[in-house]
């Protein structure tokens, strides 16, 4: 079991359920903010510096293809463990405050740890299950989105006070967890049966939902009614069980393969002309595209269904055709740029429109809800909510995430195989559903925030699983970590905008006119309105601190769906043409073996 690639996803959990502290910012903004004396745009700029590092994953994706998947971790982990440090003795006063380029400096730090733990456990598992790698990224980034509610329960149950306690235990446990179980994550040769695969793996996404939704119960009750210590005690007892249910995942998969080994041992003795070859072909590693997909073929053969789809498949600058590779390692055909599902180098893919066309839409949905999920904590104070109820909406935020990366991970998935639905089409249908919810927190209605909560945790959570799993379906995974991670910088160069420019502009101008009592006319000066009033007083209250906010973040959203809508009209014809055929050719191929 120790040896199983099972137990690699099960220890890739576990690392992922602690690693998401960069979730938790809203939990402890307030706290720095009164203890350093921050403004409102000290505040969003230094959240933008916290979703640079946690977004900005080239340095770790770079490492990860010269370096074994423990060294990536232990770098990530103790970068991120003096990171924390630093901010949480500058916020109790054990050090002289910092200048705020240094308190940037630390967040970005320890923020940015959590991009090599991100791409040590994504790339290795989807590299351990290649023909499932929508369900694994869905699984491997639920659990990061989870580990926001996790943290919270366990600071409640291990450090009863302050927010300045959970700075500290965000610097001990997530580095302690990754030192426990790095040198289990590792790359594992392929099985030829994988027919288990998806069975085990819906388990285990059974398993995080089932604990998603039991965190989520948990936080109702908590901000419902008073809870003792023992309670709160025996209900992270409870949690920690629920995480150590794959074990048995891992047991039970063990026990399948022994059989089937067993089994085609005694049936290959007896029979051994009827095991002369493997019932499925073995995919080529260099290709992209799911390894239930992809058909070896000698490489001088002559296919002509194959060229009519290439020649069919021909739209403006880009081609489709059919993959394969030539003899001596290079492109079929005397090509110098490969088409989709090939791998493709860095400079090859940002060469494309396909590249940009995902970068742009991935810049408009997650940098619209990565502004949200950093100002929570100022939503709730500004409508009045009580810091208990702030937390009980970041922590159902965090859960939608998780529930919006492991649902539409495994919905793609399915819906691709069966119902020929491209995965695009899911990521303008999730950039939709987030603009709605900006919508309805710009409405300030009574329970509002509970349903804006739900559409943009879970549209937001969506488009990270679809993001991946697109990028290296279109562009391969020989290069998977550092592209995946150029196109992830999309969302922090689009949230520091809208945090300081948008979010922080109108926030302190809504305050300084709410504080003065008259209208302020003209552009948004925050210097000027600084010289009005003490940091200390630019706090804003009323649903009209945020509504414009929302309102231009929906709009965002809006155009990034429209985005995306291109997208799928430039991708269809390959996800028809390559990725269905080749998977009716795969089962046409099985059937006829069995037979």
């Amino acid at each position: 079991m120790l040896r199983s690639r099972w137990f690699v996803v099960v220890c890739a959990i576990w690392i992922q359920c602690c690693s998401g502290s960069a979730y938790t910012f809203g939990f402890y903004s307030q706290s720095i903010k009164l203890r350093l004396n921050y403004d409102q745009k000290h505040l969003d700029t230094l959240a933008s510096f916290k979703d640079i590092g946690a977004n900005v994953g080239i340095l770790s994706g770079i490492i990860f293809q010269y370096m074994p998947p423990w060294a990536v971790l232990a770098v990530g982990a103790l970068q991120s463990c003096f990171g924390y440090m630093m901010i949480w003795l500058s916020v109790i006063g054990s050090v002289p405050p910092p200048a705020f380029w240094q308190m940037c400096f630390y967040m970005l730090l320890a923020a940015n740890g959590q991009t090599y733990s991100n791409t040590a456990t994504v790339v290795t598992c989807v590299q351990n299950f290649p023909g499932s790698r929508g369900i694994v990224i869905g699984l491997m980034k639920g659990s990061v989105a989870l580990s926001g509610p996790i943290l919270t329960q366990l600071y409640r149950t291990i450090y009863p006070s302050g927010p300045e306690s959970f700075i500290f235990m965000l610097m001990w446990l997530p580095t302690l967890m990754t030192f426990a179980w790095m040198f289990v994550l590792r790359p594992l040769p392929s099985v030829p049966k994988e027919r288990n695969d998806t069975t085990n793996l819906h388990i285990m996404s059974a398993i995080a939902l089932l604990l998603a939704t039991y965190l989520m119960t948990t936080v109702v009750i908590q901000n419902t009614i008073e809870v003792s210590h023992v309670t709160s005690v025996i209900t992270c007892s409870i949690g920690g069980l629920v995480l150590l249910l794959p074990i048995g995942v891992v047991y039970k998969s063990e026990r399948e393969d022994d059989k089937d080994d067993a089994f085609l041992s005694e049936f290959s003795s007896s029979e051994p002309s009827l095991l002369k070859e493997p019932l499925l072909p073995t995919p080529s590693p260099a290709l992209g595209l799911n390894s239930s997909f992809n058909i070896p073929k000698d490489p001088n053969a002559r296919d002509e269904n194959s060229e009519a789809d290439n020649t069919k498949c021909h739209s403006e600058s880009e081609s489709v055709g059919q993959v394969s590779e030539a003899a001596d390692g290079g492109l079929p055909g005397g090509r110098t740029t490969p088409h989709m599902g090939e791998d493709h180098t860095f400079v090859e893919a940002v060469k494309k429109a396909d590249f940009w066309l995902l970068w742009v839409s991935t810049a408009c949905g997650m940098g619209s809800g990565l502004t949200t999920i950093d100002n929570m904590g100022q939503i709730g104070a500004s409508q009045g909510y009580s810091p208990q109820s702030v937390g009980t909406f970041m922590s159902l935020l965090s859960i939608w995430n998780c529930l919006g990366r492991l649902g539409f991970g495994t919905i793609s998935e399915i819906s691709l195989h069966r119902y020929r639905i491209p995965r695009p089409v899911f990521l303008a249908f999730t950039l939709a559903t987030m603009s709605i919810g900006h919508l309805i927190f710009a409405m300030a209605v009574p329970g509002s925030l509970y349903a804006g909560s739900v559409l943009v945790g879970l549209s937001y959570g969506a488009q990270w699983s679809l993001m991946l799993a697109i990028t290296s379906e279109i562009f391969g995974l020989k290069r998977f970590a550092t592209l995946f991670n150029t196109i992830a910088i999309a969302s922090p160069v689009s949230s520091s905008f809208l945090l300081v420019q948008v979010a922080g502009r109108i926030y302190d101008y809504e305050a300084a006119k709410q504080k003065s009592g008259t209208q302020l006319i003209g552009h948004l000066k925050p210097v000027g309105i600084h010289r009005w009033l003490n940091s200390s007083d630019l706090l804003c209250h009323g649903a009209h601190c945020f509504r414009l906010t929302f309102i231009i973040m929906a709009a965002v959203s809006f155009c990034g769906c429209l985005i995306s809508l291109i997208l799928v009209s430039r991708t269809r014809k390959f996800y028809y043409q390559v990725v269905y055929a080749r998977l009716e050719k795969v089962i046409e191929k099985s059937r006829r073996d069995v037979a």
